[in-house]
């Protein structure tokens, strides 16, 4: 066991949490994560220019793929850890490469108006946490559309 050495006159950052309590919304049959999120669907709904709102909707940012077995060394068979005949590695079940799901980003809203323009947008209600800006590029390089981010800042709604 290791142990740590603390520099004097040096202390520890206190820990951010990552998860961000919010109580949930329900509106018109929609459960939305946060009351922000809810209070931002209803000041959508009252905009005439808008065609469609989608809620959550997901976008694959990253495809599935392939890794290398980590424990076969990506041959596909192993030492048997009784009798050290070789047999079918029990992570990759011999095929001697393992699937990765990717990455699926899943916004708050896709906003489609009238005049056929979308917008994707992100309700922030609270502190980002700290991979938002990295989804967020892997977002905007994938689809080649902007990400916008919306907070209410003094009773106002503020594009970021």
């Amino acid at each position: 066991m290791r142990s740590v050495q603390r520099v004097p006159g040096r202390q520890r950052a206190p820990k951010q949490p990552r998860q961000f309590n919010s109580e949930t919304a329900v509106i018109d049959g929609i459960t939305f994560d946060s009351l922000t999120e809810g209070a931002y669907y209803v000041h959508l709904k009252k905009d005439q220019s808008i065609k469609l709102i989608e809620v959550q909707p997901e976008f694959q940012i990253i495809k599935p793929y392939k890794v290398a077995c980590k424990r076969c060394a990506g041959t596909g068979r192993r030492p048997s850890p009784k009798t050290g005949n070789p047999i079918n590695c029990t992570l990759c079940h011999g095929q001697q490469w393992r699937e990765k799901a990717g990455a699926i980003y899943t916004a708050d809203f896709r906003v489609t108006y009238f005049d056929g323009y979308v917008e994707i947008i992100d309700i922030k209600g609270g502190p980002v946490g700290r991979d938002f800006s990295l989804r967020k590029k892997l977002f905007e390089k994938k689809t080649g559309m902007e990400l916008i981010v919306i907070r209410l800042k003094n009773k106002e709604w503020v594009r970021e």
